[in-house]
């Protein structure tokens, strides 16, 4: 059976071949626990463990040092909030504490916040975004207070693609004393994220985005200007430093270390075909389907792999004429239905409209050919709607 179109490389991307290279031989050859250092077998995995660490410090412009490997950026959000609260309460016990962030976040972010919030007593304030997607400096500017702690913000969204002014933001966290976490699954390896300009305390992301395996990650904390140290959320041996315990994944380690490295050298490739090709596909069903609108920003000020489009009906109505592609209608990280998506309601959305959204996601081995049979298919399953009917109904 023929495997349909893939277009939902924001929900994951295929691990490179490569990467899956790399990985093999720390699976049955060089299979040693790097936390032991007395024998042969422990050396190699400690040492594929910190080349992995260069590779993606290099990709993302930050000390090799600074990088705590995890499960991925909900183990990485969830440890940088809660381990943030506990280095506050520990600190001064009788001190407010206030938190910032967005109504559009990614939900392990959400719902991480709303859990300080029932359970820790946290003062949290949640951002509106503009009709993209997005916050700007003078809307952060307005929500700080003397006791705000910690402010979190997602670099790229991973529904609509809007990208936050994530240096602007952390600029004026830093300038007043204030710390700044984001979560950059969907900026690593798409976009330049350079840590060495751009003054953020926490970032967060996962490999299985950027064509590395699932199930691993890393958390950057800062040791510089100003050096951080939050309490650690996983407990044991003390591993990596006191900041994660438990035995590493080297061969997923060695995978992400992998995947960074390709990306560094063909980011700026992938990005500029990606995008070429999301410009192709909108014009494509823009000429059959007139009414097709765009959630987010402009294709040029967006993810250059993200299309998030709203159609002339419920796309629920048409799956069985979708189905030779793989896309997602919203996030891939929930199950609630597309109708309740946060992202869409907070940048002006009704149900209506979110019910007809469909995310198209693109990615390194998206080709032309695709692009005019995704086009092709969508076309033929919405002709005869009357498009602008149904677009503009808000209701």
């Amino acid at each position: 059976m023929q495997k349909p179109i893939y277009l939902d490389y924001n929900a994951t991307t295929p691990t490179d071949p490569r990467v899956i290279d790399a990985m093999l031989p720390y699976f049955h050859h060089d299979f040693g626990n790097p936390a032991n250092t007395l024998n042969s077998y422990g050396w190699s995995a400690e040492s594929a463990v910190k080349k992995a660490s260069e590779q993606v410090a290099h990709l993302i412009h930050c000390k090799a040092s600074d990088l705590v490997w995890n499960a991925g950026a909900t183990e990485g959000n969830n440890s940088v909030i809660f381990g943030l609260i506990r280095k506050l309460k520990n600190e001064n016990p009788d001190e407010k504490i206030h938190f910032i962030t967005s109504n559009a976040e990614h939900w392990s972010v959400l719902n991480s916040f709303k859990a300080a919030e029932k359970y820790e007593k946290i003062e949290v304030t949640y951002m509106p975004v503009n009709v993209e997607g997005m916050i700007s400096v003078e809307e952060l500017k307005k929500h700080l207070k003397p006791h705000t702690k910690l402010v979190s913000l997602i670099w790229v969204n991973n529904e609509i693609g809007s990208i936050n002014p994530v240096e602007e933001l952390a600029q004026v966290c830093q300038e007043n004393k204030i710390y700044f976490h984001t979560d950059a699954t969907q900026a690593v390896g798409k976009i330049d994220v350079n840590l060495e300009k751009t003054p953020v305390h926490f970032l967060t992301f996962s490999a299985h985005k950027f064509y590395g395996p699932k199930g691993v990650g890393a958390l950057y904390i800062r040791s510089q200007n100003p050096s951080i140290h939050i309490e650690p959320f996983i407990l044991g041996g003390g591993h990596q430093n006191n900041r994660r315990s438990g035995t590493l994944n080297v061969p997923g380690i060695v995978g992400a270390g992998a995947a960074a490295a390709i990306c560094e050298k063909e980011m700026t490739e992938d990005s500029q075909r990606t995008h070429d090709f999301c410009v192709q596909l909108y014009n494509l069903l823009k000429v059959n389907l007139p009414g097709v609108e765009i959630n987010g920003p402009t294709l040029t000020h967006r993810s250059p792999i993200n299309l998030s489009l709203i159609m002339p009906a419920s796309i629920d109505l048409f799956l069985p004429a979708l189905s030779g592609l793989a896309f997602s209608q919203g996030s891939a990280c929930h199950t609630v239905e597309t109708s309740s998506s946060h992202v869409l309601s907070a940048i002006g959305r009704s149900p209506m409209q979110a019910s007809r959204t469909i995310r198209l996601s693109l990615g390194r081995w998206t080709n032309e050919s695709e692009i005019l049979e995704a086009a092709r298919l969508i076309s033929n399953a919405f002709k005869g709607i009357s498009g602008y009917a149904y677009l503009h109904d808000t209701n």
